[in-house]
């Protein structure tokens, strides 16, 4: 039996709802994958940026970040949906979780649009206020501009992704993520290095490549969706259920949106930081770039845990069951912290072979190293703050995120980094420790927020209305 019909016989026979240790594995690994497959394709576009320049690299390092800027509303409408989605499966209310998926598709599609719209209009304004060094400022411009395009398809992509994990169709997206690094690999060494008899497009072939791989993993996902039975037109929401739903989703999303803004702005101003170092800021920016990418290797299976936990905290509140979703909160971030700290402890002793790997001169290299030593050390505390995260977008609390995620990196990590980092040192080593200082306080508050407050009051009514249209 195929992955679609497999999904279609789920849609018909009712949600799987189970919280076995296999269930939670079957539900965690394939995203796992996934997460791997998206580290390959950032990884390959930083290795190959470095191969033409350090410069390109620090470049390609401001545009991620910027592009990761505008994916906050994505990233709000898709905390919200992920909530009011699994909590409506966990109440067996599968008509209200079916509007869900095609209202938040349909939504992010439209918004993907306007925020690049507006994202083009404000373009120098935007360069301006990250105040990118005037080394790599032409280049940083010319993917800025070029990366736009692609906009609406990443929201469609990202959306269409968070609507398969919700409702635990984790196989489909893998098979399409796959296909989507495949034509990214291909796509960034022809494009960005003149291979495969390919026109060598140099550093927007880099950018060009990813548009084309955002598109197609789009464009997969929404035939996916629609051949599972859950996006079509019937799905489609009428007015009268939209004044009734509309108010959860909101009610979740808008601290989602201020929190993953809150956090996005952070990074931004962490890069305003190290691009505004005294010594070395150019070696130091493509070091904080590609030493992110390293770091990915455990963020983005912590990413993955975290996603489990939001849709099966979600399934545990929509069925009623607090405590449940309390002991799936506690252990996997213990399992999930645990696991990655042994990888972080194997990676260790290779942070120098990594840098060779990322970049090829020797400054960027050390301070590569430099990303690397402070960061790795943070990995039980980051990885712990990142399942957390999850467990309150399932319950819907997202308000505590943004206290706490908001406070931390606000509060704490760039004030520090500017004192360390321009102040007393004046090294990017001081940026780096600060960030590992704000990851152990930010995941002590996380860990009593998950088992002293009563986040699990902030799910959805089990009476709400389902079914009017």
């Amino acid at each position: 039996m195929t992955n679609c019909s497999k999904a279609q016989q789920q849609v018909a026979s009712g949600p799987d709802l189970s919280v076995t240790p296999r269930a939670i594995w079957r539900l965690t690994w394939p995203q796992m994958l996934m997460m791997y497959l998206m580290f390959f394709m950032g990884f390959m576009a930083v290795w190959v940026a470095g191969r033409i320049s350090a410069n390109v690299q620090a470049a390609l390092g401001m545009v991620n970040q910027c592009g990761i800027f505008l994916m906050v509303v994505s990233m709000a409408v898709s905390s919200g949906a992920t909530a009011a989605i699994s909590q409506s499966l966990g109440a067996r209310r599968i008509a209200c979780a079916k509007r869900y998926i095609a209202a938040t598709v349909t939504g992010c599609c439209c918004l993907g649009f306007l925020v690049a719209l507006l994202g083009w209009v404000f373009s120098e304004g935007i360069l301006g206020i990250i105040l990118v060094p005037e080394d790599i400022l032409p280049h940083t411009r010319e993917m800025w501009l070029a990366s736009l395009p692609g906009l609406p398809a990443q929201y469609l992509y990202a959306a269409t992704g968070v609507m398969f994990r919700a409702t635990r169709q984790v196989l489909p997206p893998l098979w399409v993520a796959a296909i989507v690094c495949l034509f990214n690999l291909l796509a960034c060494l022809g494009l960005g290095l003149g291979w495969f008899g390919l026109p060598n497009c140099g550093y927007l072939g880099l950018v060009w490549a990813n548009v084309g791989s955002q598109y197609l993993g789009a464009i997969c996902n929404c035939l996916l969706l629609a051949h599972s039975g859950y996006l079509s037109r019937r799905t489609l929401p009428g007015v009268r259920w939209l004044k009734s739903a509309l108010p959860y989703l909101i009610k979740v999303s808008l601290p989602a949106g201020a929190a993953s803004l809150v956090w996005q702005s952070g990074y931004m101003t962490l890069f305003v930081l190290v691009a505004s170092l005294p010594y070395d800021s150019v070696n130091a920016l493509a070091g904080l770039t590609a030493g992110l990418r390293v770091e990915s290797l455990l963020f983005l299976p912590g990413m993955a845990f975290n996603m489990s936990a939001a849709v099966l905290v979600g399934n545990s509140l929509g069925e009623g069951k607090p405590e449940q979703a309390r002991r799936i909160a506690l252990n996997m971030t213990a399992i999930a912290a645990a696991a990655l700290t042994l990888v972080a402890a194997i990676l260790w002793p290779f942070r120098q072979e990594l840098a060779a790997l990322l970049a090829q001169e020797a400054g960027a290299q050390q301070q590569i190293v430099s990303y690397l030593s402070y960061n790795l050390l943070s990995t039980p505390f980051s990885i712990a703050s990142t399942v957390f995260g999850g467990v309150m977008v399932g319950a819907g609390a997202t308000r505590y995120n943004l206290l706490i995620f908001g406070g931390s990196f606000w509060g704490l990590r760039l004030p520090l980094g500017w004192l360390l980092g321009h102040v007393l040192w004046g090294t990017s080593s001081g940026v780096f420790l600060a960030m590992l200082i704000s990851q152990i306080l930010q995941s002590c508050v996380m860990i009593h927020a998950v088992r002293s407050w009563d986040w699990p009051r902030f799910a959805m009514r089990r009476h709400a209305p389902s079914t009017v249209r």
